[in-house]
């Protein structure tokens, strides 16, 4: 048995208790490393043993001197590392220590491992009624129970040895990497009250609890103290009345929206900005103003300016370009005057629904969107790539029902049709509109609507009409319908609707076999 061995061994041996301690230090095992060198640092042994009878003068020799240059290479990387994590934890200890001194902060203190107190601020130093100087080295609870009386900590009832106790468990169950704040209440050596609000954060060194460290600031003002949590309370109720605010603007059926005259900008929400066809929420002043129709702009900026601190509100009507046609929208809003700081204008906006016939107060009809939206429709169906069909339907015969059977079963005749209709013929995607007192509007997106429409012309020529029954009376609607088709009879929503308006003339047209017509089918 050789010694000679051992002593890299040794090495080796070191070498994996650094690693562990360069673990501890990271936090993380480096299993793989350990593993490593337990094999090398084991391998010495049998070396030891069998060296002079098997290894001395073999090529075994050779590998022995191989592995002792990697344990001794190990080993002084492993020895600078830890003396390197050391020096610059210790460094890293000082240097945070000195920043704690030079902070904003005015309260400050550090305690170690056995509760002595290494730094504190001298505003606290002052509370307690002594120097740095004075405390240093002490117990941390030595001096609280000589100078100041603990009364509350985070809002808890306690006393000077209820905290003792709590912070003698302190150190068995703090974690590293973790902080808490604390609000602790005292009276300080002249009996005066002292709120001090700390963040507190444990100190580990090589995986070892050191001590801990507190920062925050001291307060004995407490009427300052009092208006900064009414203050806190204001901020609190503002933000909720503000998210309150904001989801009526989301769950309103209007358009609301406000002006800032001094950013001049204005902001709406979502329904406004689908009454108005902006690209956004937000849209500069003048550019909105463009959108006014120049005859309409001057009376609506006269409105504007008008407003003064006995006259806040207003009402107006002007006609606004959307997407290429001029729409009536009714605006009404309020001047706050009394925000002095900003000049702000909060209003709601409607789009006015214009037509050419009388409303009848029948729920499904009067509800009808117009020409305007249907030629927008229509456009927006074309650039989606769709392949639809448009269906003008005249309900002819009402006229004749109104003179014999009186307005009001005409309009009741009207509504059921209008109920019927959608329920057979619209899909996810179509609408239905009303362009006059008797001509309406159908879209047909999906292609089974679109041959239950074609066959049942086809089987019978009043196939759209209706039979109504209402007590004694019985009577039939009769319908002219004229249809034009996407792609095939027209390139714009313009033009499909011109399509479908002509073919709806010559399905009126006594000579014509049918009382329904499709445009591809006379102009081929």
């Amino acid at each position: 048995m050789s010694f000679y061995p051992l002593f890299p061994g040794i090495l080796a041996l070191f070498s994996w208790i650094f690693v562990i301690l360069i673990g501890i230090m990271n936090d993380k095992p480096y299993r793989f490393s350990q593993v490593g060198l337990i094999f090398i640092t084991l391998l010495y042994i049998p070396t030891a043993l069998f060296y002079q009878t098997y290894i001395e003068g073999t090529l075994l020799e050779t590998i022995y001197y191989y592995v002792l240059m990697l344990t001794v290479t190990l080993f002084i990387v492993t020895a600078f590392m830890v003396f390197k994590k050391v020096l610059f934890t210790k460094n890293h200890y000082h240097l945070f220590i000195k920043s704690i001194k030079a902070t904003k902060w005015n309260a400050y203190y550090v305690v170690d491992h056995k509760g002595r107190i290494q730094e504190m601020s001298d505003s606290l130093c002052e509370e307690f009624g002594f120097t740095v100087e004075q405390i240093k080295d002490k117990s941390f609870f030595d001096i609280v129970n000589r100078s100041i009386r603990i009364t509350s900590f985070d809002g808890v009832e306690t006393n000077n040895r209820a905290m003792e106790t709590y912070y003698e468990d302190y150190q068995k169950i703090v974690k590293p990497k973790t902080s808490e704040e604390h609000e602790m209440l005292f009276q300080n050596y002249q009996g005066k009250p002292v709120l001090l609000h700390t963040v507190e954060q444990p100190i580990f060194i090589l995986g070892k609890y050191r001590g801990r460290i507190n920062i925050g600031e001291r307060r004995s003002d407490f009427d300052l103290l009092s208006i900064e949590k009414e203050l806190k309370a204001a901020e609190q109720s503002v933000e909720s009345m503000r998210l309150k605010f904001i989801a009526t603007l989301e769950l309103s059926e209007e358009g609301l929206f406000y002006i800032d005259l001094d950013e001049r900008y204005i902001w709406g929400n979502d329904r406004f900005v689908e009454m108005t066809g902006i690209p956004s929420n937000t849209i500069d002043l003048d550019d909105y103003r463009k959108l006014i129709k120049e005859e309409d702009l001057q009376t609506y900026l006269g409105v504007i300016s008008g407003l003064t601190s006995r006259k806040q509100t207003y009402k107006t009507t002007y006609r606004l370009l959307k997407q290429g046609y001029y729409i009536w929208v009714k605006e009404a809003g309020k001047r706050i005057f009394e925000d002095k700081s900003s000049n702000i204008i909060m209003g709601s906006f409607n789009v006015v629904q214009t037509s050419g016939y009388q409303k009848i107060n029948v729920s499904e009809i009067d509800g009808l969107l117009g020409q305007p939206e249907l030629l927008l429709h229509l456009d927006q169906l074309v650039e989606s790539k769709k392949h639809f069909q448009l269906a003008l339907i005249e309900l002819s015969s009402v006229p004749k029902i109104n003179d014999m059977y009186g307005r009001e079963i005409g309009n009741m005749l009207m509504g059921e049709y209008i109920k019927k209709l959608k329920g057979s013929f619209m899909s996810e995607s179509s609408q239905i509109f009303r362009l006059s007192g008797l001509v309406f509007a159908i879209t047909l997106i999906d292609p089974r609507k679109m041959d239950l429409l074609r066959q049942g012309i086809q089987a019978n020529q009043t196939y759209m009409n209706l039979q109504m029954n209402y007590g004694s009376i019985q009577t039939e609607l009769e319908v002219m319908i004229g249809v034009s088709r996407s792609h095939s009879d027209g390139s714009s929503g313009k033009e499909i609707y011109q399509h479908a308006k002509d073919a709806l003339m010559v399905a009126r047209n006594p000579q014509y076999q049918s009382n329904a017509c499709y445009y591809h089918e006379i102009h081929g």
